[in-house]
């Protein structure tokens, strides 16, 4: 316990000094060691920007609410699971140039970022770090990855925080970023921008704040999880309609109407006395208020909702188990489109976030290094045999192409 202790405690200071060294008035040891020095750093760099910690437009962009629905919705739990694994599943290179003009060449895993990249901190390996990252994209429109660096200021960790726990300090006219606040129970640490590995989806009102793809959805998914709980309560109640209205053709005093509610609720309250038939007085009538399932459309409502967070998320439906018109031509051809419309647009963003905010620290000139994403072994997005084989007989009809070319490119 104590050796787990204090790893935790390391961690915590080492990010400590990267936030302290640029927002404190002092060196690292002016100030309490571990969480105490990060909150009081915090707390004067927000006392120095001198503007609210939290406004209503960062509240509402990333709420904490956005992250249950992952929990609670079946569809939103699909479609964010199948964005997170396939966007981890090509390995991340590293490229780099020997020389400045010279042609890339892959830079192998004994590379300083390679290694970052495959191992970010000791906690998570690179495969869970861009699974979070792009689940919390999807869920929240924003991820934000702290940087800690060395004296030298190359990072040397990176540590994903919760988005609806960060807020982005802008300036006056919300062009330009000039810090992060992570708030949480323990208290506030303030990061610079360049201390910040920040992806966020374009927002068209507001240009500091990602856009969620929960926030259009949101309506539908609450709809059908309404039907659901609804559908519930039928079934707890034994089938029975909880919306029932007893009528008498004479004017009932308050007596009988007591009685004729007591002697429903004996013979029907009870799971164990569902359906046992009931005898009505001469006079005295039942029906039934609003619209039963079938009326209701219910089954059709959940549908409706699975399709909404489809179109959201750029997940064909297929992928979130409707398999009713799935055949395996159309789910081949639904996971190119998933790739092609979705994913591959996911990695060339966290391409160039890296690119942009990375690789610098760890180039000696500029264009030296190029991170990218192998997608060799996606079959998704690989040209199918036969597809080749129709291809490379048009450019040999047409004369552009040799039958020996051919033959060569097909292994043959």
């Amino acid at each position: 316990m104590k050796q787990r202790e204090r790893e935790g405690n390391g961690v915590l200071k080492r990010i400590g000094r990267v936030v302290v060294a640029p927002f404190g008035r002092g060196g690292a040891g002016d100030e309490p060691d571990g969480v105490e020095r990060r909150g009081y750093s915090s707390r004067r760099v927000v006392d120095r920007i001198g503007i609210p910690l939290v406004s209503r437009d960062d509240v509402d962009w990333t709420p904490a609410r956005y992250g249950e629905y992952y929990a609670r919705s079946t569809a939103v739990h699909a479609a964010v699971r199948v964005l997170a694994e396939a966007v981890s599943r090509p390995p991340l290179e590293v490229w780099q140039r020997r020389s400045p003009g010279a042609e890339l060449e892959l830079a192998g895993a004994g590379h300083p970022l390679q290694r970052l990249l495959e191992r970010p901190n000791p906690v998570w390996d690179g495969g869970q770090l861009l699974r979070v990252t792009e689940s919390r994209l999807a869920l929240w429109g924003s991820a934000y990855l702290a940087l800690a660096r060395d004296g030298d200021g190359v990072p040397y960790e990176m540590w994903p925080l919760r988005p609806d726990e960060v807020h982005v300090v802008g300036s006056e006219d919300d062009r330009t970023v000039r810090g992060f606040i992570h708030q949480t129970a323990d208290g506030r640490v303030a990061y610079l921008p360049e201390e910040m590995l920040w992806y966020r989806r374009f927002n068209p009102m507001r240009g500091l704040s990602g856009f969620s793809s929960m926030a259009p959805a949101r309506a539908a998914v609450d709809m059908g999880a309404e039907a659901l709980r609804f559908n519930r309560r039928f079934y707890v109640h034994s089938a029975m309609p909880s919306d029932v209205v007893i009528t008498a053709d004479n004017n009932a005093n308050s007596y009988e109407i007591e009685r004729l509610k007591e002697i429903w609720d004996a013979r029907l309250a009870d799971p164990d006395k569902a359906h046992r038939p009931v005898v009505l007085s001469g006079g005295v009538d039942m029906k039934r208020l609003g619209s039963n399932q079938s009326e209701m459309e219910f089954i059709a409502a959940l549908q409706w909702s699975v399709e909404e967070v489809s179109r959201a998320f750029g997940v064909p439906k297929v992928f979130l188990s409707e398999f009713e018109d799935a055949t395996l031509a159309n789910v081949r051809t639904m996971e190119q489109f998933l790739w092609r419309n979705t994913i591959i647009p996911e990695l060339k963003s966290l391409e160039d976030g890296i690119n942009h905010r990375l690789t610098p620290y760890f180039a000696s000139f500029p264009n030296e290094l190029n991170v990218r994403f192998n997608l060799s072994d996606v079959e998704a997005v690989q040209e199918s045999q036969s597809d080749r084989a129709d291809r490379l007989a048009t450019l040999v009809g047409a004369g552009i192409m040799s039958v020996d070319e051919a033959r060569r490119e097909l292994d043959v």
